[in-house]
């Protein structure tokens, strides 16, 4: 049995080791289109603060992938999948046949459509290592940082640049931060603790438009900046398997064995929907633990069924 997987994060991990679970010897390919080991994402704001290091940031050892005898196509970005034929094209023209297939594609950056957004020279995004590298590249000692999002992204981000800049200020259109996580009394706390470092919360309101290197708020505000990061939230990478056939909405579309509408494809982290026992809906949900969790129930279905 071959198995592939596309790319190589929290999902990826999970499906490798469930499928070792019931496949021992079954040959497994990860194709990722990051030059990296497996990592952490939620780490990077660790490592622009100095808290970790990019070893420490491996989200599994050095030697994962040898000890789980997977051969690993690093900088490879996955193109087309052909479910009839059973194989998947690469970037470079390169072909990968799959007996069974695990699309564990991510999310990528929601960037808002903003007048003037695009005029902004220092724009930056915070969900990759890559991400953090080319941030940390753009700061000075007295650099002001516009952040646009007080979600858990615009926050971390806020907690891992504090240190090295002049000013950040953090702009979100709730009334509080961390609102799709922590109701206002709870988010009172953390966000006075956020404050007494520094960092300044613009909350209740938005940016209407950028004039260069400077924002205009909805509540006619302005605010000067030299870097911009947009924090405000992730978007299902559900292209690849939309051309492919597979059946997706705001997120791929699995069953409760992470199987998608195509045979031997199966799905996993935040690129699928789940169901939410919060609110009772399937939607995205990007989350470390739970792509970890789906994708073992992968591996453990594509190697078991």
């Amino acid at each position: 049995m071959k198995y592939v997987l596309i790319e190589n994060s929290a999902a990826a991990v999970g499906c490798i080791e469930g499928i070792r679970q019931q496949d021992k010897n079954g040959e497994i390919v990860v194709v990722a289109d990051e030059p990296y080991h497996t990592y952490s994402r939620p780490a990077i704001s660790y490592l622009l603060c100095g808290k970790t290091t990019e070893e420490r940031m491996k989200y599994r050892p050095g030697d994962f992938y040898q000890k789980m005898n997977c051969t690993v196509m690093l900088g490879r970005k996955a193109t087309r999948i052909e479910p009839r034929e059973k194989w998947l094209l690469l970037e470079d023209g390169t072909v990968v046949e799959y007996d069974k297939l695990l699309a564990a594609a991510g999310s990528r950056p929601f960037i808002p459509e903003i007048e003037g957004l695009a005029g902004v020279s220092e724009r930056h995004t915070f969900m990759s290592l890559d991400d953090a590298k080319a941030l940390d590249a753009a700061l000075k000692a007295d650099s002001r940082v516009l952040i646009l999002g007080a979600g858990l992204i615009g926050l971390k981000c806020a907690e891992g640049i504090a240190h090295k800049v002049g000013k950040i200020d953090v702009i979100d259109l709730a009334p509080a931060i961390l609102s799709s996580i922590l109701d206002a009394e709870a988010a009172r706390p953390v966000q006075e603790h956020m404050e007494s470092q520094g960092i300044h919360f613009h909350l209740s309101d938005g940016v209407q438009e950028f004039k260069g290197n400077t924002a205009v708020l909805s509540s006619g505000k302005e605010i000067g900046f030299d870097v911009l990061v947009a924090a405000v939230g992730v978007r299902p990478n559900v292209e690849l398997a939309q051309k492919a056939g597979i059946e997706a909405r705001r997120g791929i579309v699995t069953d409760e064995r992470c199987r998608t509408s195509l045979p031997d494809i199966y799905a996993a982290g935040d690129c699928t929907e789940s169901y939410d026992i919060t609110t009772g809906e399937s939607r995205p949900l990007a989350l470390l633990p739970n792509a970890y969790m789906q994708g073992e129930c992968a591996g453990i279905n594509m190697a078991g069924g």
